[in-house]
């Protein structure tokens, strides 16, 4: 979907930032809401349909966790199974990065936010996972292989856990947060998931990591994009796998 033809809730109890980001979306002939805390922010959503929230996290009433929280109980926001993609902003440490993801949270901002950051991260969340995971890399990354056995093993056993935007998976090896060029080998199936992501949160005591995909091989992105379709939960990027047995 183009930014042009696209509705944005913007929700913070600040009315000269509420402002500022309601001129940058305009200027993109974009459909702005507004609203002050979370609750005035469900009654929005009662009556319109929208395709991204974004929101500050700090705010009275209710704030942008509980807002992100409700999202999938509110009669508004649940009739159609349709729910809006939803960005923070920030200017604490309110929310760990890998809970938020796991929470559905599609991308979280750091107050205070450049225009570019801002426009480019609703534009982002816009996409159809096709059409992000279709560019081009800007960075090769460091190495991520992993042999798995089939897919349906690798999630039951714990390996591996898909999220609409991402997968944590099992690794033991040393890695940093940042650019990841990840091939994830299913040998029984012969079957090669590969492409280019950012590896958002390590956590080395329990051998976790959390990878958001940038980019998929053209080679498996058709039956790639059908698998995480398939096992994807609410979650942007998984907290964990289900951890169903011991690895």
């Amino acid at each position: 979907m183009e930014l042009k033809d696209a509705t944005v809730l913007l929700v913070d109890d600040e009315p000269m930032l509420l402002d500022v980001f309601r001129e940058l979306l305009e200027r993109e002939k974009c459909r702005v809401l507004g609203a002050g805390d979370g609750v005035a922010a469900l009654r929005i959503l009662r009556n319109n349909h929208v395709d991204v929230i974004v929101s500050d996290v700090r705010m009275p009433v209710m704030d942008g966790i509980h807002l992100l929280k409700n999202l999938t109980t509110y009669a508004g926001a649940s009739q159609s199974n349709y729910l809006p993609k939803m960005i923070l902003i920030t200017g604490f440490a309110d929310l760990e990065l890998r809970d938020a993801y796991a929470l559905g949270v599609e991308a979280m901002m750091q107050k205070p936010v450049k225009a570019a950051e801002f426009v480019g991260s609703i534009r982002r969340a816009l996409g159809s996972p096709g059409e992000k995971w279709a560019e081009p890399p800007t960075t090769a990354g460091v190495s991520l292989h992993v042999a798995l056995s089939c897919v349906s093993d690798a999630i039951e056993q714990g390996r591996i856990e898909f999220g609409r935007g991402g997968f944590c998976l099992h690794y033991s090896s040393p890695i940093k947060q940042g650019p990841v060029r990840f091939d994830l080998e299913f040998q029984t199936e012969e079957l090669s998931f590969g492409g280019h992501g950012l590896v958002r949160w390590v956590e080395s005591n329990e051998c976790l990591l959390g990878v958001e995909i940038l980019s998929l091989d053209e080679s498996c992105r058709r039956w790639a994009t059908g698998v995480i379709a398939v096992n994807a939960g609410l979650a942007y990027i998984p907290r964990r796998p289900l951890n169903r047995c011991k690895i």
